[in-house]
């Protein structure tokens, strides 16, 4: 396979949950409420990706924000920007002592969509207030500003260690809301940021017709600026077995942008196999895929049939909701068996 693939972790939020933080499940901050009294958990999750065999790692920082530490208590402006210092710093260390050597692993700075902050979130809905609800004539404008000013937040807290953050990853858009991949690419194509490699991922609760998962891809690689570094487009928080057939339109979407195609980047980490019911908040395995050994070797044949349409420059395989280190240990032995 002469596409290059690379490894990333797997939930942080969810086996954060599960082991040594159980009030992440309810507090506003999810996976960076560590970063509040316990950063060190944080940085032993970390060590256990790259240990696993991660070759990049995203920060915790998905649910990060200005109204995700309000509700949680947070509201001076220094205790803030120490907030997202840390979180950026925490993942910075733990890849220091590969960042020297041919394993480089890059970080990834995880960022959420709107629907995150709202209470309860949004991210699978899509369904936002005014004046970011959809088809709302200032709809793009006004979610251009808050993901810009969020952004700008983390720059602010440390321009160096924003520096060090070698992906800005925009994580589980909802795929009905165009105008926020709208809103994400006026920000990542602007002079102050379009150096910067970056990937737009959409959470699929279905999997759509052809048209839309077409119409989206155009819109994240469409008219990319010259100058500008690599983009990426991704699915995460999604059930694994819908993944290949968008990954498929995906590839195809890429072929008809011929101009863009070189610099183009695929990033697939669905979710661990399970079923998560919002009513009774708990988790099943309907679908059979919980078996992490099924649930690597299925995303790593999705991976290669993407690899050898020819039309990715690389691609970048992990895991959401519900994976853990055991994930990202199997993902990476299997993904070296056909390299």
């Amino acid at each position: 396979m002469s596409t290059p693939v690379t490894i990333l972790d797997g939930a942080l939020g969810t086996l954060l949950c599960d082991t040594t933080s159980p009030d992440a499940s309810t507090s506003p901050l999810w996976s960076s409420i560590d970063l509040l009294h316990n950063p060190s958990r944080l940085a032993d999750v970390h060590a256990q990706y790259i240990k696993a065999g991660a070759g990049c790692i995203e920060t915790a920082t998905y649910q990060l924000c200005r109204e995700t530490l309000l509700r949680s208590g947070v509201s001076d402006e220094d205790q803030m920007r120490r907030i997202c210092h840390a979180a950026m710093q925490l993942a910075a260390d733990a890849t220091k002592g590969l960042k020297s050597t041919a394993n480089h692993a890059p970080v990834a700075l995880s960022l959420g969509p709107f629907g995150m902050c709202l209470h309860p979130s949004q991210e699978y809905s899509g369904v936002y207030p005014p004046p970011y609800n959809t088809g709302s004539e200032g709809a793009v404008n006004a979610l251009e500003k808050w993901h810009r000013d969020r952004l700008q937040a983390f720059k602010e807290a440390s321009s160096d260690l924003f520096d060090q953050m070698d992906i800005l990853a925009f994580e589980t858009v909802p795929y009905k809301r165009i105008d926020e991949i709208s809103a994400i690419r006026r920000i990542i194509d602007s002079e102050e940021f379009r150096t910067k490699k970056a990937w737009i991922s959409m959470v699929y609760t279905e999997v759509p017709n052809e048209e839309i998962i077409n119409k989206i891809a155009h819109e994240v690689f469409k008219d990319i600026p010259l100058g500008t570094a690599e983009r990426g487009i991704g699915i995460n928080c999604t059930k694994l077995e819908n993944v290949r057939e968008i990954v498929r339109v995906y590839s195809k979407a890429i072929r008809e942008i011929r101009d863009q195609k070189r610099d183009a980047f695929l990033v697939l980490y669905p979710d661990g196999g399970l079923t998560y019911d919002v009513n009774t908040k708990t988790w099943s395995d309907e679908s059979g895929m919980a078996e992490v050994e099924k649930w690597c070797k299925l995303l790593v044949e999705i991976a290669e049939e993407a690899a050898n349409d020819g039309c990715w420059r690389s691609i970048i395989i992990g895991g959401c909701c519900k994976t853990t280190p055991e994930h990202i240990a199997e993902l990476s032995k299997v993904a070296r068996a056909i390299q």
